[in-house]
């Protein structure tokens, strides 16, 4: 069964005490965390023979560093660009915040260009994503930003996590871990610890997975940071998932989506929603798994979240797959094919392309290639993926059980 997985970190993390209008004062420091739905490696569960592919809720971190106190050249375009943000207008953020970043250097640069990563990442475009968060944290660096510079750090590990370098990930990621430990800035150390416990989830290395996610509740629970807590709730529930714990992974993951919808965070929902379709889907439970993550693409697409919808469309046409809706499941599946192909992501084309080789098995070529073309994609599109359909039978050993997709998080 092939599963792509949206893990427990898919949230967009900020203080309780911020609205969609403010944000927190940490320490003197405004932060906030926005999830980005960063996929993940593969974990290869030699319990279950079960094929998986995560994705975790990738939260990306937003440095704010006095933005609001700033003059007003950079002030009042930032807020219009924050403001944007916060209605998940993400191409009119970008315009005001580069207006922003044009008025002003130093460390209100550091942040700027690390807001601008953050939309872009959202956007899907991780490349420019990674530019702007490698320049924040060049900035950083030359202006002695040790906060600065973590964020920075933990944004490009989580790309370089999509891009399925999880070695490189994880040396970002453990620095910025570093760096927050030393800068005695708990809510720091509590996300890094999820995103790097992330790492080590996909990894196989479930122990040590283990180790930081429960740190991470600890802490988060200890500063009464109720995003981290949900996140780090999440988190844990992904790894009782991969144990075979069905049952208790389900009440972790709802515990988190009750505490995402008390907070008003549509991240962490949609990252919980499609954690419990997962589960659903294997305990053999097709329609209620259908149905969260309907849910969870419904919240995706409101959130203006590329990476995150197109999981959620992979994941529903696998389960069309599962219920024998063939014809149902191939424009679903094409379509988010096509965007993680797009996006370069190491996660998720793979299964989608098991799960289209399987449609092909039951319905054949030619109702296939019709299917294809009602999409609208044009002429060149749908060689490409029929392309990568033929790759893809060319590779696979002969075909035992059925394919499933798990839905796992961006998990921090």
């Amino acid at each position: 069964m092939l599963v792509l997985r949206f893990g427990a970190q898919h949230y967009c993390f900020r203080d309780p005490a911020c609205s969609a209008g403010r944000v927190a004062v940490r320490g003197g420091q405004e932060s906030v965390v926005r999830a980005s739905g960063g996929d993940k490696g593969q974990l290869e569960m030699a319990r279950t023979g079960t094929d998986v592919v995560r994705r975790r809720r990738g939260m990306m971190t937003e440095h704010l560093a006095g933005l609001f106190a700033s003059k007003p050249a950079v002030r009042e375009p930032f807020e219009l660009g924050f403001a944007a943000m916060n209605a998940c207008r993400w191409d009119d953020a970008i315009v005001h915040l580069k207006k922003a970043a044009a008025a002003t250097k130093g460390l209100k640069r550091v942040a700027l260009l690390n807001l601008i990563g953050v939309c872009h990442y959202t956007e899907g475009r991780l490349s420019d994503a990674l530019r702007d968060f490698e320049e924040s944290a060049k900035l950083a660096e030359k202006f002695g930003d040790k906060r600065g510079k973590a964020r920075a750090f933990g944004n490009i590990g989580l790309i370089h996590r999509d891009g399925g370098d999880l070695d490189r990930a994880l040396s970002y990621l453990e620095e910025a871990l570093a760096i927050a430990r030393a800068t005695h800035h708990q809510w720091a150390v509590a996300i890094h610890l999820g995103y790097a416990g992330s790492i080590y989830h996909d990894k196989g290395e479930l122990p040590k997975a283990l180790e930081y996610y429960s740190e991470a509740l600890t802490i988060s629970r200890e500063i009464g940071d109720q995003w981290v807590v949900a996140s780090s709730l999440g988190n844990l529930g992904s790894i009782y998932h991969d144990r075979g714990e069905l049952d208790k992974a389900l009440q972790h993951h709802e515990q988190a989506l009750a505490i995402s919808r008390d907070n008003g965070d549509l991240w962490g929902v949609a990252s919980s929603l499609g954690n419990i379709g997962s589960i659903y889907r294997d305990k053999g439970r097709l329609a209620e798994a259908l149905m969260f993550d309907s849910r969870a693409l419904k919240v995706a697409h409101t959130l203006g979240h590329l990476l995150g919808a197109a999981t959620d469309l992979g994941n529903i046409g696998l389960i069309l797959t599962d219920r024998s809706e063939h014809e149902q499941a191939v424009p679903k599946l094409a379509e988010a094919l096509i965007t993680l192909t797009n996006m370069g992501v190491a996660n998720g084309p793979r299964q989608t392309l098991t799960g289209l080789a399987g449609c092909e098995d039951k319905l054949g070529r030619r109702r296939l290639v019709e299917l294809l073309e009602r999409t609208g994609k044009d002429d060149g599109v749908i060689a490409d993926v029929l392309d990568r359909v033929d790759q893809t039978r060319q590779r696979r050993p002969e075909r035992k059980g059925s394919v499933r997709v798990r839905r796992s998080k961006a998990r921090q």
